[in-house]
């Protein structure tokens, strides 16, 4: 919170990045578990995926589908890597997020706060 008061920074929401430097950009099972965390505190996070090997994409912005690939998840006692069945509902698991705006020209800073 100190970088935050010192900066006059305001969270914009939650986020949850994943990176998968030899694979393409999808979100694995481990993925979707670690998103589900956030998103059900807040509705609107979004997962950020890097994929810089992939040539067709090096990044996606997702979001779990509701209520499908939120339920699914929800009641999914599996770990680790493992498929995912779809969910009942016939969707899909995740979306990429169209209400996304990428600006190329905004500057920002990354802080590692660990």
């Amino acid at each position: 919170m100190d970088i935050h008061m010192k900066g006059g920074l305001l969270d914009g929401g939650l986020f949850c990045q994943m990176t998968h430097p030899t694979q393409s950009c999808f979100m694995s099972s481990i993925d979707l578990h670690t998103h589900y965390s956030y998103q059900i505190m807040l509705p609107e996070a979004i997962a950020i995926v890097m994929a810089p090997k992939d040539s067709s994409r090096t990044h996606g912005i997702f979001r779990l589908t509701a209520p499908g690939g939120m339920s699914l998840i929800r009641q999914c006692q599996q770990r680790g890597f493992h498929p995912h069945d779809e969910p009942p509902d016939g969707g899909p698991i995740y979306d990429h997020c169209t209400d996304v705006y990428m600006n190329p020209s905004l500057k920002f800073d990354v802080i590692d706060l660990r």
